[in-house]
């Protein structure tokens, strides 16, 4: 499956409405996302089946009406795009085979310290400290 690394805003802004609502139609994705973003539905119910078909959301039709559901967690996501954006500041280990361990969910003790570490790598780099 494709990763997460790569998903634009508004296609975050769709999962995230999907998330607070666990589950719906491209009516109820619409109406949560008109005050924020400009989008027509035509474009959400584009970008919905885009990503079912990326497999990260999944459809089900109720009478006449499609609804939707994410199919990966925002957590999942929220690591596989902090440990690609990390991995390209700081040109970490990380960059390489570890967002696809995070996608499968293979994350190690060993990760969560290399993590920790360009975090507090960061941290110093904003504070100016060698």
């Amino acid at each position: 499956m494709a990763g997460y690394r790569d998903l634009t805003d508004l296609q975050l802004a769709l999962l995230g409405a999907l998330w607070d609502r666990r589950e719906a139609t491209i009516a109820e994705v619409y109406e949560s996302l008109r005050g924020r973003n400009k989008v027509s539905r035509k474009t959400v119910a584009t970008l919905l089946s885009r990503l079912e078909k990326r497999g990260v959301v999944r459809r089900r039709t109720i009478g006449n009406e499609a609804s939707y559901a994410a199919t990966v967690s925002r957590r999942t996501v929220l690591i596989a795009r902090m440990v690609a954006m990390l991995g390209a500041v700081f040109e970490s280990p990380l960059s390489g085979p570890a967002p696809h361990l995070v996608e499968r969910g293979e994350i190690r003790a060993g990760d969560v310290a290399r993590l920790r570490k360009l975090l507090s790598k960061a941290e110093r780099d904003i504070r100016g400290d060698s």
